[in-house]
Formats: C-alpha cells, sequence, structure tokens
C-alpha cells in the first residue's frame, strides 16, 4: 500500500509531502464553481508540477474531477465539460497519475432509467480515454456535484456495464445514506472487489446526515448570491452534528474496515484528505501527523 494526501495542484505541495514521509499527492481538479481552477491554468503548471515530483521522487496517484455537470438537462453529453475532463486526463498522465477519479450528476428531467443508461454511456468513453492514457478510472463515492454513482443501488446497474470502471471508496461518504453508523462495512464487504482507490478521512455524526440538504443550500447560494443572508444567516461554518476529524480519533472502525481492504487483496493507494473546518492551522498539522502514524499501523502490505 502506498500512503499520500491530497493537496492543491502547486510545486510546493511535493514538498510539502516529502516533508510528511509521504508517498504521493493526489490533485483534485473541479469546476471553478466547487473550488477549482480552469483546466488551462492546469495545464500551463503541468511541466513544473513534473519537474517538483521527480525532483522530490513524490508521485502524483490520481487526478480527479468530483462535480463534474458532464450530462446536461436532457442527458446528453456537455461538450465543454467534457473537454475538461479531457484536458484533467491529459494532465494527469503527463504527470503519471495512475488513477482518474470521476463522478457523474444526476439530471433531474428525465427518468431513472434513463439517467443511468447515460451515465453508462458517458462513462465507457471516459475509462477509454483514461485507457488510453496509461490511468484506470473509479467513480467517487462522495454526493458532491450531484453524484449519484456512489451506492450499492447504482454500482450494481452500472459497474458491469462499463467494464475497467472501479470504485473510490472513503467510508465517511457512507455515513450519508447510512444514518449515524454509516454503512461501510457493509458496503466493503459487497463491493470491495471493486475498490480501486481509497480516501483517509475521519468522521463522527449525530443522527441521519443532512449533507443533501447543505449541498442544496450551497447550490442555490451560488445561483442567488444576493439570498446568501437570508438562506444562510450563519454563514458556512462548522455543522454542530457532524465534522471529519483526523482518522484515528472518529466513529470509523479503521481496523475493520482495512479487514476488508486486506479480505480483497487491496494493495493500492490511500489518500488522507483534510476535511474540517475545526481542525486547520496548528491543530490541523497535528491532526495529520496523528493519522500518517495511525494509518502507516494498519499498513502491512506496504
Amino acid at each position: 500500500m502506498k500512503l499520500g494526501i491530497i493537496m492543491p495542484p502547486k510545486p510546493e505541495s511535493f514538498d510539502r509531502a516529502k516533508e510528511l514521509g509521504l508517498d504521493f499527492v493526489e490533485f483534485d481538479c473541479n469546476p471553478t464553481d466547487f473550488f477549482g481552477v480552469p483546466t488551462a491554468d492546469l495545464l500551463a503548471a503541468k511541466d513544473e508540477l513534473k519537474a517538483a515530483s521527480e525532483r522530490t521522487g513524490v508521485e502524483v496517484g490520481a487526478v480527479g474531477r468530483w462535480a463534474s455537470h458532464i450530462l446536461d438537462e436532457n442527458g446528453n453529453v456537455v461538450q465543454e465539460e467534457w473537454e475538461n475532463v479531457k484536458s484533467v486526463i491529459d494532465f494527469g498522465a503527463h504527470l503519471g497519475a495512475k488513477h482518474y477519479l470521476c463522478s457523474c450528476n444526476y439530471v433531474q428531467g428525465i427518468s431513472y432509467y434513463k439517467n443511468i443508461t447515460a451515465a453508462i454511456q458517458v462513462l465507457n468513453d471516459i475509462v477509454a480515454y483514461a485507457k488510453d492514457h496509461g490511468m484506470e478510472t473509479a467513480i467517487v463515492n462522495c454526493m458532491m456535484g450531484d453524484n449519484y454513482i456512489r451506492t450499492p443501488e447504482q454500482w450494481k446497474l452500472v459497474l458491469s456495464e462499463v467494464p475497467g470502471l472501479g470504485i473510490k471508496y472513503d467510508p465517511s461518504h457512507s455515513f450519508v445514506h447510512g444514518g449515524e453508523k454509516g454503512a461501510y462495512l457493509s458496503e466493503g464487504m459487497q463491493w470491495g472487489s471493486h475498490f480501486k482507490y481509497c480516501h483517509v478521512k475521519g468522521v463522527i455524526q449525530r443522527g441521519d446526515s443532512h449533507e443533501a440538504d447543505h449541498w442544496a443550500l450551497r447550490d442555490m447560494i451560488v445561483k442567488h448570491p444576493e439570498l446568501k443572508d437570508e438562506l444562510m444567516p450563519g454563514g458556512f461554518g462548522g455543522d454542530p452534528d457532524y465534522d471529519n476529524p483526523p482518522a484515528g480519533i472518529d466513529v470509523i472502525n479503521w481496523r475493520a474496515f482495512f479487514a476488508i481492504l486486506y479480505k480483497y487483496g487491496y494493495d493500492g493507494y490511500l489518500a488522507i484528505e483534510p476535511h474540517s473546518s475545526t481542525w486547520t492551522g496548528e491543530k490541523g498539522e497535528k491532526g495529520v501527523k496523528y493519522t500518517i502514524k495511525y494509518i502507516r499501523d494498519l499498513m502491512i502490505l506496504d
């Protein structure tokens, strides 16, 4: 196994990963309205980033484009977004990335059947393009950007129809549909053979998840910024019912989750995802270092 971290696509990210004793970085190249940068900027920096990777010996484990609204209101491919997806894959291939992490948005105006059919078609195209560039593809189990191919309900319909597509699994996301205790152990036992790439992110949650409502509210505020104060008087602050503390001091049974990974012979990439509004600054740095130590102790196939 290899342990790495999600970082911004900057040369200094390689240096920071090396300081932490990590094997790789992951670059998530999301649309600009989901915390990303224009793909043209990524491509312009690719040589500088490759030089930093070679200088430090830290590889790029994956590039991803979550929140990709690849389908329009009729379920057809949005050509501009398809070009962005290809640009991110080109970017990753130049850096020697082994994986492309993708998503597929749900279209509200068409049936579930038509959504699944459209997803199968575009995901086959994505997998083929990534394969031609030496990369494997995994679909994220995160709901950001209306991605819905993220639970067994969709995996059993889609994965068999998209040869080569695997799952990028993050156990913290299972709490969206699995309640206070999540669904990650059940999903892992049933679908662990399809896991191609994993994220390491802690979670604590009281009751059922409100993430779907939060994303819907966020999307509405993006479309109507003039209503921000009325829709969210408290701003985008912390959630009293949810947080993402460092892995190892959260509710996920990481030992059991790793047992599932070993059951299926997983020997791939584990990317730490610092993702908390409370674990920032000096406390956040200590949290990352704690997670590295904690997860290293569980890695018996490194």
